[in-house]
């Protein structure tokens, strides 16, 4: 059954590609050829007839002086009937295109399956604390590189679970990134899940020792069949999303 507005086969994804495509194709074959078949002009006809007596004047003196050689006919002296004949190979291929763009439909997720996708990209904490210069440190630095701050450019790795209604999805360690280790530590990963409401809890520690965990959060959220969840991580709040 076709439903106008929704589903599979609704009838307006069928019937829009249709309205634009269709005045266009039939345009261009009209003014190929298909309106010669309608419209009889006769000073075009007596037209072609003097171009076909002098073609025939020009294809025997050719055949006196080179035998039976005869000259091919150009693309422009070609019936109409070839040009229609085109246009319908033409037409033909693009419906084919056509119809193998929507079919055979394919789904990546499976009957009331959904997908959690992990995306989080976050920086650890210096592995060394800062340290404030002395006056004495400072004097012997140049003067362009006098902060009173020094602070270590490497980063702890970051260690990060998550879970789903008390069962661990995914538990691993991402070291940082860069040439000193010094840019944020990224975890990108998919799970395919039934769809339906579900207790998410993701936990991380980003280099803090004396703590299990630095940042913690649960939320219960209604997954839609073919959904895809996102779980990420706010920086300026510092909170996790699900979305």
């Amino acid at each position: 059954m076709f439903d106008f507005f929704d589903g599979e086969n609704a009838v307006w994804f069928y019937a829009v590609p249709f309205a634009v495509f269709a005045p266009i194709y039939f345009s261009f074959v009209w003014h190929i050829g298909v309106k010669n078949l309608f419209r009889v002009d006769e000073e075009k006809r007596e037209r072609k007839r003097l171009q076909r007596e002098h073609l025939e004047r020009i294809n025997k003196r050719r055949e006196a002086k080179a035998g039976t050689r005869q000259r091919e006919a150009h693309a422009a002296t070609m019936p109409s009937k070839y040009w229609i004949a085109q246009a319908a190979v033409y037409g033909l291929f693009m419906a084919v295109v056509g119809v193998f763009s929507a079919y055979p439909t394919y789904s990546y997720l499976g009957a009331g399956e959904a997908q959690i996708k992990l995306n989080l990209s976050h920086p650890g904490q210096r592995v060394e604390a800062c340290v404030k210069r002395t006056k004495e440190e400072l004097a012997a630095l140049p003067p362009n590189m006098r902060a009173k701050m020094k602070c270590s450019r490497e980063r702890s790795a970051v260690l990060l679970e998550l879970e789903m209604d008390g069962e661990l999805l995914f538990k691993g360690e991402a070291k940082a990134t860069g040439l000193r280790s010094d840019g944020a530590s990224s975890f990108y990963k998919k799970f395919f899940i039934a769809a339906g409401t579900h207790r998410m809890t993701v936990r991380m520690n980003d280099g803090d020792p004396s703590k299990p965990y630095t940042h913690e959060q649960s939320a219960i959220v209604d997954v839609k069949p073919t959904q895809n969840l996102i779980v990420g991580f706010h920086e300026n709040d510092h909170v996790f999303y699900f979305k």
